[in-house]
């Protein structure tokens, strides 16, 4: 019952404001679905995985005109989803805590 907990709809904002949209479909341990960021294209969820109540996927990201991946690592609590980021290589990047949308 608790990957299922993951599945649905999450809405946020980052920390410079932009409005976050995460779609997040859970299937057994693999998740997939696309994740939006202010005015950024909407990205399609790499390498999804489920284990419990902890959410990991790559998201592909253009820095320096290099295409580069960033790590998300998500923690379900209190149905709060909080993210954890961090850009290949480099460092980890601000938290970002998503909220389930209404349905």
């Amino acid at each position: 019952a608790a990957q299922s907990g993951l599945a649905g709809k999450w809405t946020g904002a980052d920390r410079n404001n932009h409005p976050v949209t995460l779609e997040l479909v859970v299937e057994g341990e693999e998740a997939t679905g696309t994740l939006a960021v202010g005015p950024d294209p909407v990205k399609t969820l790499a390498n999804g995985k489920v284990q419990g109540t902890t959410v990991t996927f790559t998201t592909p990201a253009m820095m320096n005109g290099r295409e580069t991946a960033i790590t998300w690592r998500g923690e379900l609590k209190d149905d709060r989803l909080t993210f954890t980021r961090r850009l290949a290589g480099g460092p980890e990047m601000s938290a970002l805590s998503l909220q389930r949308a209404a349905r």
